[in-house]
């Protein structure tokens, strides 16, 4: 029997499916699912190993694939809208390589290519911070880097001092290992293959996946478009109305 996944649909229209970053979890995009599902058939999911989606091994980028096929055809999609977010844009750069005939349009948010010195440099240093300082000061470096300064002060200040040692339900074991899963991957060379029309999309203060990266993927893949706008790493949250009326407009333009 094949390992549950969870899976998350609303709306109706034409479909969407929406792959999330290093969380993996179908809940990062609700601000965007209810936006988007007015007008569209929405769909995420959780990936294998995190949230209600079960797994046999460590996680990797090509058993995410393999989930995110499954969702295609359980939900019986014989295309979608792809939309990729940091390691989901690994997923959706998979999806549009080799299964490209059920990917009607390629979206990239602050994703790569492949991982340079200081990507590597500072994974290792969140792998670190993990294993030595626990799961509290890790998603508190998380939210330093990721977010924008007024957005942090408006979501997570607090008055008074930061507990970093406060116990953490985070899965060390799980989130070091998705950590690694993406060091050593990269399809870079074959982006060139790519026929999907794509929009890529870049935050030029994005500091965990700094606006190069976007700007190189755009340069890889055909006719990609290449947008920029700030909110951080975590622009489907800190700019949702912009976000998807991004993404809105570009699927419009194909129709």
């Amino acid at each position: 029997m094949s390992a549950a996944i969870n899976i998350v649909e609303k709306g109706q229209g034409d479909a969407v499916v929406l792959i999330s970053g290093l969380g993996g979890l179908a809940s990062f995009w609700e601000p965007s699912v209810a936006a988007l599902s007015q007008s569209w058939r929405v769909i995420t999911f959780d990936h294998p190993g995190v949230g209600g989606s079960e797994i046999d091994g460590l996680p990797n980028i090509p058993g995410i694939v393999v989930a995110a096929l499954r969702v295609f055809d359980e939900l019986e999609l014989d295309r979608a809208h792809v939309v990729g977010h940091s390691t989901g844009s690994l997923v959706a750069q998979a999806l549009a390589l080799d299964h490209g005939p059920r990917v009607r349009s390629l979206a990239l948010s602050s994703g790569w290519a492949r991982p340079d010195k200081r990507f590597e440099d500072f994974f290792a240093y969140r792998k670190y911070v993990l294993a030595w300082l626990g799961g509290t000061a890790y998603n508190a470096l998380t939210r330093f880097a990721g977010y924008p300064s007024a957005w942090y002060g408006e979501q997570f200040a607090i008055d008074g001092a930061v507990n970093f040692d406060e116990p953490s339900p985070l899965d060390v074991g799980m989130t070091q290992a998705r950590m690694d899963m993406l060091l050593g991957y990269s399809r870079r060379d074959e982006l060139g293959a790519v026929q999907a029309p794509t929009l890529v999309v870049g935050a030029p203060d994005d500091y965990i996946i700094p606006f190069h990266h976007s700007e190189e993927l755009a340069s890889l893949i055909p006719r990609a478009r290449l947008l920029a706008f700030n909110g951080g790493h975590f622009a489907p949250l800190t700019r949702t109305d912009l976000y998807t009326a991004i993404l809105a407009e570009f699927w419009e333009s194909l129709a």
